[in-house]
This record gives structure tokens, C-alpha cells and sequence, in this order.
């Protein structure tokens, strides 16, 4: 662990920015230094290197003896344990009242603490925020203004004004525009470290409470490239559509409605994402989502 000089701005409360590291070794500077020239200025960043096997370790290294600033900066290293545990691990660590998640090949843009801290600071009822983020590619060029929209068709409008319907029918959210306040885990649980995709099961504890809001904004960066894990082969996505199956099933009852519906209709996917895989069967499923989003956004429309 590294600690370098303590921020002495403590006139506002400090975010903790957690950046989990896995073989992202063209990407991680590029992150960090995104993460010191944020407008917020009263930051710390917990840097934990979840095991990689390229030379992510001596560049994290040599980046923070470069940049010796008035940041408390936290850097550690451990055997390869998955994304799910080290984040738990880095909250228990964090010292802010609030925390800024941020992927070791993303980036945020200069003012994307301010802006969501602003945002819960007038929202008192919201205890998360997320925002949009520009797509990036392999090498930082540019791709899309909105991740939200070109990945996910996301709608913005629903977002603003009903945000649990849009995420439980319309998943969009982009992985570095979360931020929370940290007595957030306190009421809701950290991630459950028996799936190895967490954001889903998370985000439905957090819609199922109303804590999270939204801010139409880009304030991140998100990079598409051959290492993301949305992008594998047909078995690969077989599988996260059986994690998201557990996770839906597990929190159905805590919606109403076409909410309430759309999440319990994943047992179909749950039975036959259990199955042995087989090129049929993905496409089976792959059809019957699709279906079953169109119908529900429809539902959504005409309410």
C-alpha cells in the first residue's frame, strides 16, 4: 500500500474512487490520470490489482511516483480473487462518504465527481447516481456521444422521470458513471460474491428502494475492445444470461406489474441457459428476449 500526501481540502466531503485492475496494462494510466484532474479535489483512489500477469503493476508503480499530488493514493496487490470480491474488499477500505466506481479501461471526464455529487446533494431522496458516458475504442478514438443510447437504446426520458421501469425492462447502465453515498451498502448489502455478474443483482436491490437517480449527461468514458466480457463467444453470453436469470428471479417480487412479469418470465431463461450449451439453444433464447423486450417496452410506451 501507497500512501502519498493527504489531501488537506476537507472543507467538502471526500469521494473514494475505487479502480479494480485485471491485465489493463494500455489502459491504466490513461484511467488515473483522468482520476487526478477531476474539478472535485477532495478525492482518494484505492488502486487494487486483482492479480494481473502483464505489466500493469510496475506501470501503476511508476505512475505514482510521477505523480506525487495532494491525493491520498492506495495501491495493492492480490492473488487474482474476481471483480465481485475485490470491489467489497475496496469498499470495506474506502475512507469518503461517497463512492465513485471507475474500471481500470475507462475514464471519467473532468467534472464527473462535481456533477454527481451536486446531484445527490440537491436529490436528498436518492442515495446512487448514474450518468451516460462517451464510447471509446481500443486506441481512446472516439466512437458514440452516448454509450446509453448506442448500446443499449436506452430511453432518456424515462429515465429522468421513471428510472425503475426503464433499468428493470431496458438495462443501460454504463459501468464507470456510478456513484453512491457509502451508507448505501450499509442499508442495501455490498455485491453478492456468488455471481460473477454483480451489477445486475445489485441494481435491483437499489431500483427496488428508489434510491438511484439519473444525470443526462456523459461524464465517462466507456471503452469498447476485444477483452470486454458483454463480447465473448456464444457460451460466454450463455452464461451471463443465466446469471442475470438468478438475479431477476431472486428480487421479481419486489416489483409490480410488467416489472414484476418481465422479471419472473426469466425462468424460461434460467432453464434453458442451465442447459448444455448448444448453438440451438442459444439462439432459442436470444429470440425469446428479444420478444419479450419489445412487448414490455411496448407495454411501457402505452402506459
Amino acid at each position: 500500500m501507497i500512501n502519498l500526501e493527504n489531501n488537506m481540502n476537507s472543507s467538502i466531503p471526500m469521494v473514494s474512487i475505487l479502480v479494480p485492475l485485471y491485465n489493463h496494462e494500455k489502459y491504466i494510466v490513461e484511467c488515473l490520470n483522468s482520476l487526478i484532474n477531476q474539478t472535485y479535489k477532495n478525492i482518494e483512489i484505492i488502486i487494487t490489482n486483482d492479480g494481473s500477469t502483464d505489466s500493469s503493476d510496475l506501470l501503476v508503480k511508476e505512475w505514482i511516483k510521477i505523480n506525487n499530488t495532494k491525493i491520498d493514493i492506495y495501491y495493492n496487490t492480490q492473488e487474482n480473487c474476481g471483480i465481485v470480491k475485490t470491489l467489497n474488499k475496496m469498499i470495506n477500505m474506502s475512507n469518503g462518504k461517497y463512492i465513485a466506481l471507475c474500471a481500470s479501461d475507462d475514464a471519467l471526464t473532468p467534472q464527473s465527481i462535481s456533477l454527481r455529487v451536486d446531484y445527490l446533494n440537491n436529490n436528498k431522496n436518492k442515495l446512487a447516481v448514474i450518468g451516460d458516458a462517451e464510447v471509446i475504442g481500443t486506441n481512446s478514438e472516439f466512437i458514440n456521444k452516448s454509450a446509453m443510447k448506442s448500446l443499449y437504446y436506452a430511453n432518456y426520458n424515462r429515465l429522468k422521470t421513471n428510472i425503475i421501469d426503464e433499468l428493470v425492462i431496458n438495462w443501460s447502465v454504463v459501468g464507470p458513471t456510478f456513484l453512491a453515498k457509502k451508507k448505501l451498502y450499509m442499508k442495501i448489502g455490498l455485491y453478492d460474491d456468488t455471481l460473477k455478474v454483480e451489477d445486475r443483482e445489485f441494481y435491483l436491490r437499489l431500483l427496488a428502494k428508489d434510491y438511484l437517480g439519473f444525470l443526462p449527461y456523459s461524464i465517462a468514458k466507456y471503452r469498447i475492445h476485444t477483452q470486454n466480457i458483454s463480447r465473448k463467444n456464444k457460451e460466454s453470453v450463455m452464461s451471463i444470461y443465466y446469471q442475470i436469470a438468478i438475479s431477476n428471479l431472486k428480487h421479481a417480487n419486489s416489483f409490480k406489474g410488467i416489472n414484476k412479469f418481465f422479471l419472473k418470465s426469466h425462468i424460461v431463461d434460467l432453464y434453458v441457459a442451465r442447459k448444455k450449451f448448444s448453438k440451438l439453444n442459444f439462439y432459442i433464447l436470444y429470440l425469446f428476449r428479444g420478444i419479450r423486450k419489445v412487448i414490455s417496452r411496448l407495454f411501457l410506451v402505452n402506459s
